[in-house]
């Protein structure tokens, strides 16, 4: 089926919603995927968004949808307007190194200027902008990680404590947890 013939079939949100509907396909090499129907400002019809991923949601495909379009204004951005590709000749990997590296840079100077000039808000509240749209997994995931990949390095120096490494790692878990909110400061302070 094509796209087309797939929205026909589905059952449509009602009044202005922004995500139409949305339903799981399998693909011709048998590759499950999610199709998820957005409305088009631009004009009265919907486009497709696809992810291979099944076990996000409607909304996660859409915003990460537009993280990516970000990075494609970028890189058309660079080719077209800063010659990316068409200002040098040469084909010595350190060169094209360097040659990409400043194309960005201009990118960057550019991107920061524009902003001054049109953006009103302070940099504080620009972080927090930033903090939400990059917030993909949670402070605490995100330090879970961080310990478990340290305790894994540990092990492979040799000269590693379990018990020791295990309290370390305990105390930086249950001071963080303290800092984010989620665990009681009396319970923290009761380990102590």
């Amino acid at each position: 089926m094509d796209l087309k013939a797939i929205y026909r079939q589905l059952k449509k949100h009602r009044g202005r919603a922004k995500i139409l509907a949305s339903a799981i396909v399998t693909l011709k090499g048998g590759l499950p995927a999610k199709l998820v129907f957005v409305r088009d400002r631009r004009k009265k019809d919907w486009l497709a968004l696809i992810s291979t991923n099944i076990e996000l949601s409607n909304e996660d495909i859409v915003r990460i949808y537009g993280k990516r379009w970000d990075i494609e204004v970028f890189f058309k951005m660079a080719k077209q307007h800063l010659k990316l590709a068409k200002e040098i000749q040469c084909r010595d990997y350190d060169a094209l190194v360097a040659h990409t590296s400043i194309v960005f840079m201009r990118y960057m100077f550019l991107a920061y200027q524009n902003r001054i000039k049109t953006d009103n808000r302070t940099f504080g509240e620009l972080f927090y902008a930033c903090c939400d749209e990059v917030s993909d997994i949670s402070f605490v995931e995100s330090l879970y990680r961080i310990m478990t990949l340290a305790g894994d390095r540990l092990k492979t120096l040799g000269s590693y404590c379990e018990k020791t490494a295990g309290a370390f790692f305990d105390v930086i878990m249950e001071t963080a947890l303290q800092c984010a909110g989620l665990l009681e400061k009396r319970k923290l302070a009761s380990n102590f």
